[in-house]
């Protein structure tokens, strides 16, 4: 029987409890992804008491239901990302990447969540002659950067991949992660420093600024605190509705059963990044993508899968990697897609600098909220951050 449950969150799980009647901290922060969890982390650092509502359960969101990638840089590619944003900016977003990855790893490590992430590097696949010029532009503007990145040429790529004219551009720094466990043993280690982090508790509306504090009501009680935070991807305008360039998006996951044989090394980004693949420590395939064959009914907040699109993974997955293992997991995820595509981070308008927003990622959300998280935290606690002009601020 296939699964609806993803990949990452079909295991035991013992749910926390709900927020009952009232609650006190310094911060309330709003989603227990990876968003959230790394500002509450942050925010704790910083001397604060945080309490942390989730609607469902930790990682259950858009972090929880993704690719399982642990990757660098920005959603477009990074020579993209200079004409896009100019070199100077892309360079502080891309070298902020690989900075958070490191700190992501160290903070893995002391929470005992290391094992939960493996750095085998990524390759950015191009699949014909036109994207292989692509994958050549983009080496080279990251050379010139001084950004890691090696390519490959049509010989060396793995077996199944191998076709005329493909190339590829190997990023060492990057692997993959299994989400759930590694945020869930972040939770965990957040509430034995004194974080409270409460399940099942579905804010209601933006949290209101009121006289010197701010409330952030559930059906089932209130948060009162100093401040709030919002960390949330493809739901962000739901409930900040000035973040409206934020939409969401459903992206198409499949897994297979365990293989028993390696046909993937590491990860694959493909077609200008519209597939991702990669094989799970114990054999799986894990594979989305085809966005685009979605089209517009892609742009959705329904966690719903599209059969279009799966069918058409399955046959990528015997097409491309000649692999014919059952699929045991099918699913979507939803994320948040700006057009300009950054993520936005910062105050939220009207709110008299007491509530603060962090979201839509462009489906590469497990490194770049890490760095949004950052951004935030410091404007809360300082005023103040060196990175804010990283990403765009919430909508006005």
């Amino acid at each position: 029987m296939t699964s609806s449950v993803p990949l990452w969150q079909d295991e035991p799980y013992a749910a926390r409890p709900p927020l009952e009647g009232e609650a006190r901290a310094d911060v309330c922060v709003v989603g227990a992804g990876i968003g959230g969890l790394a500002t509450a982390r942050r925010l704790l650092d910083a001397g604060l008491s945080v309490v942390v509502l989730e609607r469902s359960e930790v990682a259950s969101g858009a972090s929880g239901r993704n690719g399982g990638f642990f990757i660098a840089g920005a959603a477009p590619m990074y020579h993209d990302t200079r004409r896009l944003w100019g070199r100077e900016r892309a360079a502080a977003v891309h070298g902020a990447t690989l900075a958070a990855q490191r700190e992501m790893l160290e903070v893995a490590e002391a929470v005992g969540a290391r094992s939960h992430f493996r750095r085998d590097g990524l390759l950015r696949l191009a699949v014909d002659a036109s994207e292989a010029d692509d994958v050549r532009r983009n080496a080279a503007a990251l050379a010139e950067d001084g950004f890691p990145g090696q390519l490959v040429a049509e010989d060396d790529l793995p077996a199944p991949l191998a076709r005329p004219g493909r190339a590829g551009l190997f990023f060492p720094h990057d692997g993959s992660v299994h989400p759930v466990r590694w945020l869930r043993a972040l939770a965990g280690a957040l509430e034995s420093r004194g974080a409270r982090v409460l399940e099942h508790s579905p804010v209601v509306g933006l949290p209101v600024a009121d006289g010197d504090g701010v409330g952030v009501t559930t059906a089932s009680g209130v948060v009162r605190c100093d401040r709030a935070v919002v960390a949330m991807d493809g739901d962000l305008a739901a409930l900040v509705p000035s973040a409206r360039s934020v939409r969401p998006r459903r992206l198409n996951m499949v897994a297979t059963a365990p293989l028993g044989r390696t046909v993937l090394p590491f990860p694959v980004y493909a077609r200008h990044g519209h597939e991702y693949v990669h094989q799970t420590a114990d054999g799986r395939v894990a594979l989305g993508g085809f966005s685009d064959l979605d089209g517009d009914a892609s742009w959705t907040a329904r966690a719903e899968v599209s059969a279009p699109v799966q069918e058409r993974l399955d046959r990528w997955l015997v097409e491309e990697l000649g692999v014919d293992a059952p699929v045991t997991h099918r699913w979507a995820g939803v994320v948040g897609f700006a057009e300009d595509p950054l993520p936005r981070c910062g105050p939220v308008p009207g709110t008299a600098g007491r509530v603060f927003a962090l979201g839509g990622y462009n489906g590469t959300g497990h490194v770049q909220a890490w760095v949004a998280s950052g951004v935030v935290a410091d404007l809360l606690v300082t005023g103040a951050s060196p990175a804010a002009g990283l990403y765009a601020t919430v909508d006005a």
